[in-house]
């Protein structure tokens, strides 16, 4: 055995390259060797030379290539997937390295759905974060965690990605954390005739200016589900869009009413003059945060997600 351990040592502990890994990586993302050059600045020559460099090390083949371009082999992605997690290792180490030198820095890439950015919460996260490191850098990107793939956190575009999701078995590669189960709130401006009524029924909002998520979503569906429970057609909505920034908009002008999680009414009503209407759909919808499991003991991760729980808990 010692034999063996001293041949692998020889033939891949000293051979197998962190630079190949990361053109491999590149490689595996774009698709093709020549989208890699571009994406890396560097001829497709030297990727491929690259490549073949890891092949030989490993002696078997890690890419399989045909005209429509190129996938990883089962062995190019055992071996991405644990190159990866090695990354991620040094990555925090050099991190670690960095609070030493500096306790109140940090930076952390987050991943959030555009109506979970505007509802607020992320915001207030940032700030109770920010209140105890108060050099930490924050790099908010579009990401939604209602995808399946987590394809933004498996590629390491984002640390973590934050919002709601009806997800309770995450894959095995990843760890959910659950910040809160919020209701789901009818919501109107404060000008709206039905801000102040002390008891309301869908009826009541049937013919009413609508502003909601397309069809087929889940807040249209439950609204439509609360109109046939008591017997009453559901109007086509006024307005149909993703967009939460044009609703908030919407409902100042005192017509229009919609659905709105309870966490934008919290972080939202006073900046926007909203009034949680006297009437629920009678579900809740959980807020988690997503990390990588290998990744899930990160400091900057860690002070993230319990930013998020103080945050959750004021507000509850």
């Amino acid at each position: 055995m010692g034999e063996f351990d001293r041949s692998w040592d020889k033939r891949i502990g000293e051979r197998v390259r962190l630079r190949e890994l990361r053109i491999l990586h590149v490689v595996v993302q774009s698709g093709s060797m020549a989208r890699a050059a571009q994406a890396l600045s560097m001829t497709q020559p030297a990727v491929s030379q690259a490549i073949s460099h890891l092949e030989a090390a490993l002696n078997t083949p890690v890419l399989s290539r045909s005209p429509a371009g190129v996938m990883p082999t089962a062995i190019g992605s055992m071996l991405l997937r644990r190159a990866l997690e090695a990354v991620d290792s040094l990555t925090e180490g050099l991190h670690e390295i960095e609070a030493l030198v500096d306790p109140g820095g940090g930076e952390i890439v987050v991943g959030a759905s555009d109506s979970y950015i505007a509802g607020g919460a992320l915001a207030a996260t940032i700030n109770v974060l920010r209140r105890s490191f108060p050099r930490f850098r924050v790099a908010v990107v579009e990401s939604n965690t209602a995808a399946t793939s987590f394809a933004d956190l498996r590629e390491r575009r984002v640390d973590v990605m934050f919002g709601r999701s009806t997800r309770t078995d995450p894959p095995e590669d990843l760890e959910q954390n659950l910040l809160l189960d919020e209701a789901l709130l009818l919501v109107a401006g404060g000008h709206n005739a039905w801000a102040h009524v002390a008891s309301m029924r869908f009826a009541d909002l049937a013919n009413k200016p609508w502003v909601l998520a397309p069809a087929g979503t889940a807040v249209y569906d439950l609204v439509a589900d609360g109109h046939r429970s008591e017997g009453v057609r559901m109007a086509v909505p006024a307005v149909s869009t993703y967009s939460m920034m044009l609703r908030l908009q919407l409902l100042t002008s005192g017509e229009f009413v919609t659905a709105f999680p309870e966490s934008l009414v919290w972080n939202c009503a006073k900046a926007w003059n909203l009034v949680a209407l006297p009437l629920t759909l009678g579900t809740t919808l959980p807020v988690s945060a997503f990390t990588l499991r290998s990744r899930a003991g990160s400091r900057a991760i860690t002070a993230f997600i319990d930013a998020a729980r103080a945050v959750n808990r004021g507000a509850g």
